[in-house]
């Protein structure tokens, strides 16, 4: 009888408030691509999880929602939004600061130094144009 006791009473904690609250999502750019390694904190508290390579994140508090929740990362403003539920978010978008806005648009951008061809495909080095010097010997047909 106690041990059916105990089983019962360890199976609805959960219920009485012994529970921790969960949100998920995605960290992208501006471009859509993923984050990786972004932090995901609770403001004022503790609570902190990174995003992994498909910028995908998990982040579990026992703090009652209504939480402040601040997205950083390198290279990028920080974001803050508020949650009042659990669940699962759009994807978040982070913007480029100025020093990688600059750094994109700047001289070590790729797209100006390999352009597209015509048929929208990159290419690494541009092809070297070959001219071929073409001699025809035309012989009178029988004699």
């Amino acid at each position: 009888m106690h041990k059916l006791t105990l089983v019962l009473l360890l199976t609805y904690i959960p219920f009485f408030g012994i529970s921790q609250n969960t949100i998920s999502g995605k960290v992208v750019d501006e471009l859509g691509l993923p984050i990786y390694m972004a932090s995901v904190e609770i403001d004022q508290t503790d609570d902190i999880t990174y995003t992994n390579y498909e910028g995908e994140f998990t982040l579990t508090s026992k703090k009652d929602f209504h939480w402040k929740v601040n997205i950083k990362s390198k290279g990028y403003k920080s974001e803050s939004f508020f949650v009042l539920g659990g669940g699962k978010t759009e994807s978040l978008v982070l913007e480029y600061d100025a020093e990688m806005k600059k750094l994109l648009g700047g001289s070590s951008s790729l797209l100006p130094r390999f352009p597209l061809n015509p048929f929208q495909k990159p290419f690494l080095f541009k092809k070297p144009k070959k001219e071929l010097a073409v001699t025809f010997v035309v012989k009178p047909v029988g004699n």
